[in-house]
């Protein structure tokens, strides 16, 4: 015999109330309020390329990697973004290590340069 667990009502009217504020805020907010999936949607990639389980959650480093390449690849494909005399050092190269993609890569927001928590405004690096 199946053991099924029933839901509280109060946790079905929650996801109604989130689902709903959710799917009206284009309308209540404009275009811009929706996130930002433009960046890897352009090229042909699927939410579901990186989001590999529903409702969808936080992708990990691994999935990331496996298109953009290791921390080593990627520091140098970037190493021309290295200036020590200016103090500019390569961000995938950095004293912090192997730092999580999405501490400074948002794919649904704008994205930051986690440097610049402890260094502003000393780097000035565009982060795509």
């Amino acid at each position: 015999m199946k053991h099924m667990t029933k839901v509280p009502d109060a946790i079905k009217v929650m996801v109604v109330l989130f689902l709903t504020m959710a799917l009206s805020a284009p309308l209540a907010f404009g275009k811009d309020a929706i996130p930002k999936m433009d960046k890897h949607q352009s090229k042909g990639v699927a939410c579901a390329s990186c989001h590999k389980t529903m409702p969808f959650t936080r992708t990990d480093d691994a999935t990331c990697m496996g298109c953009h390449g290791s921390y080593a690849q990627l520091a140098e494909k970037t190493a021309k973004l290295e200036d020590l005399k200016a103090g500019v050092q390569n961000p995938h190269k950095s004293h912090i290590g192997e730092a999580r993609c999405t501490l400074c890569h948002k794919n649904h927001a704008p994205s930051v340069l986690h440097c610049n928590d402890c260094h502003k405004p000393k780097f000035d690096m565009k982060v795509p």
